[in-house]
């Protein structure tokens, strides 16, 4: 479907009032958009309790599982105006911007499905007596969600929470509102007034969010150093908490791979969303037989990629979401240049940053050689920069896959079958790639290792961040005995 080429609708509260939404693109005001005060956070956390007490906390999993359907049936009927929406405020190419509202309804299929899967089990307790476990809802679950996949990942949160009987306020970043703002609009055609509201705005939104009282669990997405604030505020409930944090992801190719196969997985790796991917493969370790081979194809085919305008059919990678991390991305890629690294552009190229119609372009980079004590190695970049190292041995390889806090994602590309299944087995990250990069499915649970967060999202498993289980013991003798 094609995005439609009326306008991009504008939010309540005009030109000058409140927050103004940016369109990277070309670095103009879309609209503005007040934060929620705390008070109004407060209410609309109250409202979000009212309408799981009285309401959503009595539904079967049948009529649960018919509102997702309804979701995914809205995702898709509005994709023309949600894919605009998501264009405007990410600057993500109509066609991506459209596979991930497609994405998004597939995954509130799932949910809809999982509404109705058997939880519990039931335990062998002796005569008179049955015992057994099933899972309660949390009640209010708190869903804040990042600015690269703003719509995408909101919907899995919210798909997840309401498919176990949870309410939903969710909060998008500052930076993205707009197509999640919609969605809750339309959502109310075909949800309880209450079951799924938004607050919006930047940190201080979002520490009233996680402090309320009726939250029953948040589940967050964004940085490593966001989520750490995120953290210490949810331990002072105690809160439970999911957190899907930031990756420094590493490629291992070995010689005797598929190298075209694995080139063109290793640009899409790192180019994918104009790089502002948490799983990206920003690390490329390559076997050093073939180092010079690979890496000139992986820098040919990053430099064919064309930077552009999102609305234009043929542009590969849109904007950064801000200029400051266009500026950031520069920064690091020169650093690493003035440490020795050697940094392959497209041609005709000095530095990544462009600034066409004034918006936050920058051009892929490649840094070979990067220095292992650098930034450009060690940090988390989210702009398409890929750091190079060699490697001889396969214990060397290890060693330099695991050269960081992070274990979001890995990948490893070789032809040697027990090589695959001892990278597979051995890489310290929650989901690893062999001979493919970038796989997923709704019904397969991720998340992350170590620096890039705990709990899962997607699959059967999402279900252990908002449902609570519990033991449940029922006597049926004739006459009552003591507990053993």
């Amino acid at each position: 479907m094609t995005a439609p080429t009326t306008p991009v609708p504008l939010v309540p509260g005009g030109p000058g009032e409140g927050r103004p939404v940016l369109d990277p693109a070309t670095g103009t005001v879309l609209t503005h958009l007040p934060d929620t005060t705390p008070d109004a956070v407060a209410a609309t956390t109250a409202r979000a309790a009212h309408a799981f007490e009285e309401h959503w906390a009595h539904t079967t999993p049948a009529q649960r599982a018919a509102a997702l359907t309804a979701l995914a049936r809205l995702l898709r009927e509005d994709s023309g105006q949600l894919a605009a929406l998501e264009r405007a405020h990410t600057g993500k190419p109509t066609a991506r911007a459209e596979g991930e509202i497609a994405f998004a309804a597939e995954a509130a299929d799932f949910f809809a499905a999982a509404a109705r899967h058997p939880v519990g089990e039931t335990h062998p307790a002796g005569p008179g007596l049955r015992a057994y476990t099933d899972r309660l809802p949390v009640g209010v679950c708190a869903a804040i969600v990042p600015n690269n996949f703003p719509l995408l990942l909101a919907t899995w949160k919210i798909a997840a929470a309401l498919a176990h009987g949870n309410t939903v306020v969710v909060k998008p970043a500052p930076e993205t509102p707009l197509s999640i703002r919609r969605l809750v609009e339309q959502a109310a055609h075909v949800l309880p007034d209450g079951v799924l509201s938004a607050v919006y705005g930047g940190a201080r939104t979002g520490r009233a969010l996680c402090t309320r009282p009726q939250v029953g669990a948040v589940s967050f997405t964004g940085s490593t150093r966001a989520g750490r604030e995120v953290a210490r505020l949810c331990a002072d409930g105690p809160t439970p908490l999911t957190l899907e944090l930031g990756g420094k992801s590493p490629v291992v190719v070995f010689a005797d791979a598929d190298l075209d196969a694995a080139a063109h997985a290793v640009v899409t790796g790192f180019t994918g969303n104009t790089g502002q991917v948490c799983v990206a493969g920003s690390r490329l370790i390559v076997e050093d037989r073939v180092h010079h081979e690979l890496v000139a194809r992986v820098a040919e085919l990053a430099a064919n990629l064309r930077v552009g305008r999102p609305t234009d059919p043929t542009t590969d990678l849109g904007p950064l979401i801000s200029a400051a991390a266009a500026d950031r991305t520069t920064h690091l890629v020169t650093e690493a240049a003035a440490a020795g690294a050697r940094v392959l552009l497209p041609p005709g190229r000095t530095t990544p940053r462009d600034h066409l119609d004034g918006g936050f372009y920058v051009h892929p980079a490649v840094i070979d050689h990067a220095p292992r004590t650098g930034r450009a190695w060690r940090e988390e970049i989210f702009g398409p920069v890929l750091a190079v190292a060699s490697f001889t041995h396969d214990s060397e390889a290890l060693a330099l896959a695991h050269d960081t806090a992070y274990g979001l994602s890995a990948s490893v590309w070789t032809a040697d079958a027990h090589r695959a299944e001892h990278f597979a087995r051995t890489l310290r990250a929650g989901m690893v790639w062999v001979n493919t990069w970038g796989d997923t499915d709704p019904a397969i649970s991720v998340g992350g290792h170590g620096q890039s967060g705990y709990g899962r999202e997607l699959g059967l498993h999402a279900a252990d961040g908002y449902t609570r289980p519990r033991a449940v013991w029922v006597a049926h003798r004739s006459t009552p005995q003591g507990p053993r």
